[in-house]
């Protein structure tokens, strides 16, 4: 017994020791593998650190701007992943968590604007996450901005411009979320995040310390819409500021819908709604 415990100590200890650290800035440095800031990824290779880390590993990216793809097309979003730690707004000199400081607000800026200036051309999803991610994947310190997704609404378009959490069809998409910005995102639905719970599916995020502020819905849930018909779509929202978001139709802040036996019940602790305006309820 004694012998079986000391192995599975020291496995443990040894899976804690092997989880890597990955470094990312703009233009990158070095080798460019991502090994540390002297040869960090560059920010086009961010979505493929993330691929390459394992469980207890951490993707540490420097204060910049980063995009989902180098060319036009519009489908393509960062994506998170389990057991992985995004961690953003670092200067690149650190070597420990932390050293990092949001004095000035999280520096590290993920970005829907991939084409010409203005909106018509941008990504429509900044982040898309699928079925089976739980709250162990969790982005920590960045700026999410400038989706688009202006697609006629069905099943999964039009929806969720900042974020896209798709655990829909009897799936589950439950990442963590904080210490981040969501703003300038525009959808039909879900501008800032749309949690996608139908049919027997399950969408429940962490949503702790972020601010999300002025995205436009074109019909319903301008900041927040948690689908949940005929399935989950309750997230739970700490500490945070929801705040000046619009909606044509209704819901500026945040919209409701667990119709069909479903559930949109969202826990809200310590948060502010704030100037968010809408046809038909303004704040949920």
């Amino acid at each position: 017994m004694k012998k079986c415990l000391l192995f599975s100590a020291l496995f443990f200890f040894v899976s804690i020791c092997s989880a890597a650290v990955r470094y990312v800035t703009v233009s990158g440095a070095g080798t460019l593998d991502g090994s540390s800031w002297a040869n960090a990824a560059p920010g086009s290779a961010l979505q493929n650190m993330i691929n390459l880390s394992a469980a207890n590993d951490q993707v540490w990216v420097a204060s910049g701007t980063y995009y989902p793809t180098t060319t036009s097309n519009r489908t393509l979003s960062f994506t998170m992943k389990n057991g992985v730690v995004i961690y953003g707004g670092f200067s690149g000199t650190e070597t420990s968590l932390t050293q990092r400081s949001f004095q000035c607000g999280p520096g590290s800026i993920l970005s829907g604007e991939i084409g010409a200036a203005g909106n018509s051309d941008n990504s429509y999803h900044v982040i898309s996450n699928g079925n089976g991610l739980s709250n162990t994947a969790v982005l920590d310190g960045f700026v999410i901005r400038d989706a688009n997704d202006n697609r006629p609404a069905t099943d999964n378009d039009g929806l969720g411009g900042g974020i896209y959490n798709n655990g829909s069809n009897g799936g589950q998409c439950n990442p963590t979320i904080r210490n981040c910005i969501i703003i300038n995102n525009r959808a039909v639905f879900g501008a800032g995040i749309f949690n996608n719970g139908y049919n027997s599916g399950n969408a429940n995020p962490m949503i702790v310390n972020c601010i999300i502020a002025n995205n436009i819905a074109t019909s319903g849930g301008g900041g927040i819409d948690n689908f949940g018909l005929a399935g989950t779509a309750s997230p739970t929202i700490i500490n945070s500021v929801i705040y000046n978001n619009t909606a044509t139709e209704r819901a500026g802040a945040m919209y409701c819908w667990g119709g069909n036996n479903g559930n949109a019940s969202p826990t809200v602790i310590n948060t502010v709604f704030a100037k968010n305006t809408a046809a038909s309820g303004g704040g949920i």
